[in-house]
């Protein structure tokens, strides 16, 4: 398979051939599959780690490490209905060398109410295929996670029309055994399972795709029934292993967070809160590539199709330099004009109309060294946020190292007078660094939403976000959780974490709090340790 003339025969087989005939499943039967060769060429393509909030296992780090002791060339990241994780997957995916692939996983409904036995949503796989793609996918998380039914759209699914918005530059891959399109295929439905891939087709066109898991060897039969359904309208399919931990006896942990989720007992966890659904059945751990093409030597069009969908997608996230909002300035006047303008001018009214001349040099120094790495928008902003909560009377203060900028001073975002109290402005912003300066805002609980209401309106309700804390179990609190999973009484509880060694948790544990843009979801449930 690594010649040409051998990627080309798959080609063939996959536009030529959805369903393969008995000669050619008996061919393949017999086919000898180069594990090499799979794994420059295969990818996984639903993946979640323990940013699915209580839902998996392996963090970031870990799986891709596994993606590069086997020389995968690529590697998905699909997290529940949020993208916590996508930053930091895709630092450690690039640090390896490999491709990352951004996306997220979510329930829908039915595009029509149906009686069908199991849960009421099905499951879609969405990869950003660009830049483009991963703004969709913070919009529909955003739109979810911010909802005031959050917990029922959560559980119980999107509704299909919510998708139309939020489908550009978007792959959808309908996700294998927790699709709609197999499970009415199983259930006996064709004639509505012929409608759903239409549907699919029609909202995702050429990005629409069939997802295949083959983990039983009944499966193999309602993959190629459901592919041959799916090829009708254009559906190709995509051999998707689900991945929810590394190996197969972490299994059990994964009834145990659901059971922590959920506030109940080990046995009394429902189905439905399960990955996978919860049949006896379900493979979620993490399999070679050689024994995907093994368990898919029926169906290989379906794993060369995994790697025509990762050629589809491109960088997603931005570069890291900052996106400033557009401020209302008059056409002639750059930011720097600005900054300066304003900062000159709260000098005078600061210090007098003719202030000291080392105050003068020093606000001239502050200025040249934040205009150097581009920052006048920042502080630009700043000020006219902290000048609408004072026109307003809305308590305001700052706190941190800010306190030591005289340009800050001058515009009014502080109230500390940086010469009167011999402070430094390196302690602030060091001139050899460019690091993105911090400038704390405390606003008074009671009348934030003011404050947040005015910027939303001035610079555009979709250009600000706020910031999620994701809180994790530090090992006192995972020990008590598990706990009570188990069904201990509260008194062996208290017992049990008594034995603890003082300072365990802050000497073994990661950081208490995690951060995440809003497009990653607005607040976290609590997370595994």
């Amino acid at each position: 398979m690594d010649t040409d003339k051998n990627k080309k025969s798959v080609q063939i087989c996959v536009y030529q051939c959805p369903i393969l005939s008995e000669k050619a499943l008996a061919n393949n039967r017999s086919r000898t599959y180069d594990p090499k060769c799979m794994n420059e060429t295969f990818t996984h393509l639903r993946v979640h780690s323990h940013y699915t909030l209580l839902g998996a296992t392996a963090t970031v780090e870990q799986l891709v490490a596994r993606a590069a002791n086997q020389a995968l060339p690529a590697l998905a990241l699909t997290d529940g209905a949020a993208l916590y994780g996508a930053v930091a997957f895709n630092r450690a995916c690039l640090a390896a060398g490999i491709q990352p692939v951004l996306g997220m996983t979510l329930r829908v409904t039915l595009p029509e109410a149906m009686n069908l036995p199991g849960p009421g949503w099905g499951e879609l796989v969405l990869l950003a295929k660009d830049s483009v793609g991963y703004r969709s996918l913070c919009g529909l998380s955003s739109l979810m996670q911010g909802s005031g039914q959050r917990e029922q759209i959560l559980r119980q699914g999107l509704d299909w029309d919510e998708l139309r918005p939020f489908t550009p530059h978007l792959i959808a891959i309908d996700s294998g055994k927790t699709g709609w399109l197999a499970r009415l295929v199983a259930a006996g439905q064709p004639k509505l399972a012929a409608r759903y891939a239409s549907r699919l087709a029609g909202l995702f066109e050429s990005d629409g795709y069939l997802g295949v898991t083959i983990q039983q060897p009944a499966d193999v039969a309602l993959a190629r029934e459901a592919s041959s359904v799916a090829a009708r309208f254009g559906l190709q399919a995509a051999a998707l292993q689900p991945i929810f931990c590394l190996e197969p006896d972490e299994a059990p942990r994964l009834r145990l967070l659901a059971a922590i989720d959920q506030n109940c007992h080990l046995t009394e966890v429902p189905a439905e809160s399960l990955p996978g659904g919860g049949g006896a059945d379900a493979e979620l751990h993490w399999l070679p590539a050689e024994t995907v093409a093994e368990r898919f030597a029926d169906l290989p069009e379906a794993v060369a199709t995994v790697g025509k969908i990762v050629a589809k997608c491109e960088p997603a996230l931005p570069d890291g330099r900052p996106i400033w909002p557009k401020l209302d300035l008059p056409a002639e006047q750059t930011v720097e004009d600005a900054l300066a303008a304003a900062a000159q001018a709260g000098l005078r009214e600061k210090y007098g109309p003719s202030p000291d001349s080392s105050i003068f040099a020093r606000l001239e120094k502050e200025i040249a060294s934040i205009n150097r790495y581009g920052f006048a928008p920042l502080f630009l902003l700043v000020a006219d946020i902290t000048r609408f909560a004072r026109e307003t009377a809305v308590p305001v203060n700052t706190r941190g190292s800010v306190a030591n900028s005289l340009v800050a001073y001058c515009l009014g975002i502080t109230q500390v007078d940086p010469i009167a109290n011999e402070l430094l402005f390196e302690r602030f912003l060091n001139p050899a660094r460019a690091n993105l300066p911090d400038i704390d805002l405390d606003f008074c609980s009671r009348r934030r939403d003011e404050v947040l209401n005015y910027v939303r309106e001035k610079y555009g309700e979709d250009r600000v976000a706020l910031v999620a804390t994701i809180s994790t179990m530090q090992p006192t609190s995972a020990v008590r959780e598990t706990a009570k999973a188990h069904g201990l009484p509260e008194a062996e509880i208290k017992a049990l974490t008594a034995l603890l060694p003082r300072g365990w948790a802050s000497r073994s544990a990661p950081p208490q709090r995690k951060t995440a843009g809003r497009c990653a979801g607005r607040g976290g449930r609590r997370g595994a340790a």
